[in-house]
């Protein structure tokens, strides 16, 4: 077991991680961990995936998790979009919460738009395999035979990191990580021998304690976690290219500035379906002026904070590649080796 000091919020924290055996059956044992978590931590509910109808599962009993596939390739919602109703909705309870890691950096930009208790919610991600276009997903189940084939045929692949990448949303296409972390608790896949082991990550604390004591550490392997750092690698650097390919691909297209995407948001009409799936627009919905315009500075804010998930793109009737805009113009508002480029 590896144990590790990382800076939070200008504190010391403690995280562990050590590699577990699957005995064959990894989605078994990924389910096994999140009930032991429900149980151990006294957790009343879990929200998990959405089943494609547009809202999450809300799970009572720990044994439903039996049923649950998180690395299922489909995403229909962001559930990090629906995290502080839930709360709202049962206030005396203590929710679990499973997140992919693009859920899980929307929750990181909620958090710091709005009050919602930590005390009370516990998360859980995992190393994200990539989703499907719906349409795509629903065809490769009938092709499968059923759901349940096509989803299991993800986590076949994750120790090469999923399979070819043109398959994918264009959102996990060019994600900027498909790595769970920061997390309570977080699994990771990729890189690794699932039939054989998989990681497990924890900050240090009762989770801690519990986690080790029902999934104890199998010996150190150091290879086997330098393999993941490769593959984790590797994928980083294909996803960046992606980046790069899509901005050269949209060169003509692309707003080049905030004030060009401004523009491009007038053009569009009033739908605001964009806006209505983004999992931070209800936080702080971006402003207009008195002249019907959105206020720069929100949708500024709007970009930085910008997930990655891809659900605006999703829902847009006129099929705009925002997922390539908002990665652009992220790009710059981060500073750009070209000054002229820049954005203040």
């Amino acid at each position: 077991m590896r144990m590790e000091t990382s800076k939070s919020e200008g504190e010391a924290a403690m995280e562990a991680r050590w590699l577990i055996e699957t005995r064959g059956d990894p989605l078994g044992e990924v389910q096994q961990v999140m009930i032991d978590a429900w149980e151990g931590l006294d957790l009343d509910l879990m929200m998990v995936s959405t089943n494609g109808d547009g809202r999450p599962h809300i799970l009572t009993h720990s044994e439903e998790l039996q049923q649950v596939n998180p690395f299922k390739p489909l995403m229909t919602k962001n559930n990090a979009k629906y995290l502080p109703q839930i709360l709202q909705n049962n206030p005396d309870s203590r929710v679990g919460v499973l997140l992919r890691p693009c859920e899980m950096r929307a929750l990181q930009g909620k958090q710091k738009r709005e009050a919602i208790p930590e005390e009370r919610i516990v998360t859980i991600t995992v190393d994200c395999l990539s989703t499907y276009p719906e349409d795509d997903y629903q065809w490769r189940s009938k092709r499968t035979g059923s759901p349940k084939g096509s989803d299991l045929n993800s986590l076949q692949f994750a120790r090469q990191g999923g399979i070819a990448a043109y398959r994918f949303r264009s959102a996990c296409q060019a994600c900027r990580s498909p790595v769970g972390q920061d997390a309570d608790i977080n699994i990771g896949v990729i890189g690794l021998p699932v039939r054989q082991k998989i990681l497990i990550q924890v900050r240090g604390g009762t989770t801690l304690d519990l986690l080790i004591d029902k999934h104890p550490p199998t010996d150190e392997e150091s290879d086997l976690l330098q393999q993941r750092d490769r593959i984790v690698s590797r994928l980083l650097q294909r996803s960046s290219q992606t980046r790069k390919r899509l901005f050269d691909n949209l060169a003509s297209v692309l707003p080049r500035n905030l004030d060009a995407l401004l523009d491009h948001f007038e053009g569009c009409g009033e739908c605001r379906d964009c806006l209505d799936v983004c999992p931070l627009c209800d936080s702080q919905y971006p402003a207009k002026d008195i002249h019907g315009r959105y206020l720069r500075s929100d949708v500024k804010q709007w970009m930085i904070s910008c997930a990655g998930c891809g659900m605006c793109e999703q829902a847009c009737p006129n099929h705009l590649p925002l997922v390539s805009y908002f990665a652009f113009i992220q790009g710059q508002l981060a500073g750009s080796s070209d000054p002229a480029a820049r954005i203040h």
